[in-house]
């Protein structure tokens, strides 16, 4: 029993030294390239710690790579939305709505009787009165509104709401959609997520891809100083 905890012991000695080699090689072959490539992460000061700085200045280098090699195309953006629409489910009812500030009451007031005027029958008003207010647009979720404003937009379910006075402002919505839990999100309200998940993924390959290449040249030619 001795002799084999013994055993275990050393394979777990070998077995910590070997991966602490191994990382400490790749910082090695990331620090050399830096060097040999005049990265503009490559900074020679006197560091109080060489290893510490040495292992900084190769993984910004390697990340400088990555960043120079990645294109992401909206076709890449489209297809991976196109391929993976179930994890875009609403995870509540939504309202698609314009928003509409002003601090004058007289004009609140306004703005509400234009629109129930011209509410789905003349696109060129409708215009006119989003290019002299300048509307926010909003997507408000049944899960990130108070109590309050829930009744007004998802019970009541009245396309025009308001004036709200808050503070020193009056605020009137214009309801021009309203999407159902559980559908699926459009491409457009996804897109920037869509994008940082695409990075991710093509960064993870892209790294291997260097950080395999960098290997062969460095380790494997004898290149590392």
């Amino acid at each position: 029993m001795t002799k084999l905890l013994q055993l275990i012991i050393v394979v777990s000695f070998f077995s910590c030294t070997n991966e602490k080699n191994k990382n400490n090689s790749l910082e090695d072959v990331l620090y050399n390239s830096a060097i040999d490539n005049k990265s503009t992460n490559y900074n020679n000061n006197n560091s109080s710690d060489v290893n510490i700085n040495k292992k900084i200045v190769g993984y910004r280098h390697l990340n400088e790579l990555i960043k120079n090699k990645i294109t992401i195309k909206e076709l890449d953006l489209v297809e991976y939305y196109n391929d993976n629409k179930n994890q875009f489910l609403r995870d509540g009812s939504e309202v698609y709505c314009f928003r509409f500030i002003t601090d004058k009451i007289k004009t609140a007031n306004n703005i509400k009787t234009t629109l129930l005027r011209i509410k789905d029958s003349n696109e060129d008003e409708f215009g006119q009165l989003i290019d002299t207010h300048k509307p926010s647009r909003e997507l408000i979720n049944e899960n990130h509104v108070k109590k309050s404003y829930y009744e007004l937009f998802f019970n009541k379910k009245n396309d025009i709401i308001g004036p709200l006075k808050l503070d020193n402002i009056y605020l009137i919505f214009y309801v021009e959609q309203r999407y159902n839990k559980g559908t699926i999100k459009d491409f457009i309200s996804v897109q920037d997520d869509i994008y940082d998940r695409v990075y991710r993924i093509n960064s993870e390959i892209i790294k291997n891809q260097i950080i395999d290449s960098l290997t062969i040249e460095y380790l494997e030619n004898g290149k590392t100083k």
